[in-house]
């Protein structure tokens, strides 16, 4: 049993009022992680790490963020009435777990309850932020933020995300989904693990009137890495017109396409990691950590790297990043290349399921 938290310890980060400022689409500063060096990118291969100056993960800080999670949760859920936390809540064994989309939720009904002032009145949706804040380091909601905030652009209701809980806060198995528009999010806790998969960005436009890039360092560390290495790296001389995994729950390795990142140099190695900690960054340290430590064991020499479609920047292109444990796809082949969609998929983890 967790402890109810209150309104004031759970926004003790600074999530009250975070949300007021989606509409008015103002783009924000992202903070930045430095990037790996000659010393971690040698012939070697790289060395998984965590935030520079941080002290390691350990099993003692995921626990820390598995109990603070439930207590978040719980406070959440407290908050709501009951009709509110019918709509919300399912078992962790309901096929609503592993059913997930990242299109508009006109094009795909969504189950929870969004975060509109509808649907939530301040204090919950400050609840539900608090979560998510905990959920992701500081880049990682700023970039949650940004991705909602392009719907503006869109015309589309920035607020319309949806929150769900599985299970019981607390009680494992139990996660909870943070779902929209070109985002994705899920925290599934297991057996004393979380995992994160399937994790889902995307970005349209690529840059607003307002100059925001939600999405630029993936895209453009990608186009000069294919830059770099040349024909090696391009499978196919057309984009593919999607993500191959599409929202399927369960996927296996792809096939293997363009070079392996034991046969390129210490610059293109550290545009591979660059492009990995893109996203792993957005996670908590503990979090993003235990995946680099596992594709570390695996062997950063066995992740490959492929493009297909055109190099030159403003044109469609896909990109996929796979190694003996996760599959990173990156699809721009819409709107003229300014449309991204973006998965991470984990073969052993998506979900919890083979936690």
């Amino acid at each position: 049993m967790h402890k109810r938290i209150s309104r004031r310890d759970a926004l003790k980060a600074g999530a009250v009022g975070v949300l007021s400022g989606l509409a008015a689409c103002t783009p924000l500063a992202t903070p930045t992680r430095a990037l790996p060096t000659d010393e971690t990118l040698s012939t070697s291969l790289p060395v998984a790490s965590t935030t520079p100056g941080a002290a390691p993960a350990t099993d003692a800080d995921a626990s820390a963020l598995i109990n603070e999670l439930a207590d978040l949760a719980t406070h959440y859920l407290d908050s709501l009435d009951e009709k509110q936390r019918a709509n919300s809540m399912y078992p962790f064994n309901d096929p609503e777990l592993t059913r997930w989309h990242w299109t508009t939720p006109g094009a795909f009904r969504r189950h929870g309850l969004s975060i509109r002032e509808v649907d939530m009145d301040t204090g919950q949706r400050d609840a539900a932020m608090a979560i998510l804040q905990v959920s992701s380091s500081a880049s990682g909601l700023q970039k949650a933020l940004d991705i909602m905030s392009l719907q503006n652009d869109l015309g589309n209701d920035p607020n319309l995300y949806y929150v769900t809980v599985f299970g019981t806060p607390g009680v494992e198995p139990w996660g909870w989904r943070w779902e929209g528009h070109h985002l994705s999010r899920r925290f599934n806790i297991v057996n004393g693990k979380i995992s994160v998969t399937p994790f889902f960005l995307g970005a349209w436009p690529t840059v607003n009137n307002a100059g925001l890039k939600a999405m630029e360092r993936e895209e453009w560390a990608a186009r000069e890495l294919v830059t770099s290495i040349g024909e090696a790296a391009i499978f196919d001389p057309n984009t593919l017109t999607q993500h191959v995994t599409w929202n399927e729950a369960y996927v296996s390795p792809l096939e293997t396409v363009g070079v392996p990142m034991s046969s390129m140099n210490n610059d293109q190695q550290a545009l591979v990691m660059e492009i990995i900690h893109k996203y792993l960054d957005t996670l908590p340290d503990t979090i993003a950590a235990s995946h680099l430590d596992r594709a570390q064991a695996a062997g950063f020499e066995n992740i490959t790297f492929g493009w297909a479609g055109p190099t030159e920047a403003g044109r469609p292109y896909y990109y996929r990043l796979q190694g003996p444990t996760f599959l990173m796809e990156h699809d721009n082949s819409r709107n003229r290349g300014t449309h991204i969609h973006s998965v991470w998929r984990d073969f052993a983890e998506d979900f919890g399921l083979g936690s």
